[in-house]
């Protein structure tokens, strides 16, 4: 149906344009600007069309419980990989089954609530990102903080903070 009307538009705007030309007194600029504005109009009527579409998408997307539920996935991901890296920082050297019971105390005393804690994931995670490392006897023990931050770098999430940021403080 969109498509209808931009045709229809498109097609009025030629036959409104091109009937200026056969009169032979016609003037220059009424047929530049009458062009201009069926060109504008049919460029402003496609990129609305496109908006409409990636805006229909993106609201599927996050409406549907697949979406929801992978989001849900990647933050409790994340919190456990920062549970576990607080945890080592915290309390030093720690073995797999140590980091797993003293993350699930802290879940207990903070929030009252019994977890199983995945802290195999975890710190696969943050072998993966290097600032864990195993010693010979088993025990994971994490960088310091500031080595942790120039080893990671920037992250995504900080990069699209800074570009809001960085459009909130500018002028028009």
């Amino acid at each position: 149906m969109d498509w209808v009307k931009f045709l229809v538009s498109a097609a009025i705007g030629l036959v409104t344009v091109i009937s200026p030309l056969s009169n032979p007194k016609a003037y220059i600029r009424v047929i530049f600007a009458i062009l201009s504005a069926v060109i504008g109009y049919c460029v402003k009527t496609y990129f609305s069309y496109q908006s409409l579409i990636t805006q229909s998408v993106y609201n599927k997307q996050l409406d549907s419980g697949r979406g929801t539920l992978l989001h849900l996935c990647d933050e409790v991901i994340q919190q456990e990989v920062i549970l576990s890296f607080f945890m080592l920082m915290e309390r030093g050297k720690a073995t797999r089954q140590d980091l797993d019971m003293w993350s699930e105390e802290l879940i207990k005393k903070e929030f009252g609530e019994s977890c199983n804690f995945d802290v195999d994931d975890a710190v696969q995670k943050l072998e993966k990102l290097g600032i864990v490392t195993q010693d010979s006897k088993g025990r994971y023990l994490c960088v310091d903080l500031k080595h942790a931050n120039e080893i990671i770098g920037t992250t995504t999430e900080e990069v699209v903070l800074t570009a809001k940021q960085g459009d909130s403080h500018s002028t028009y």
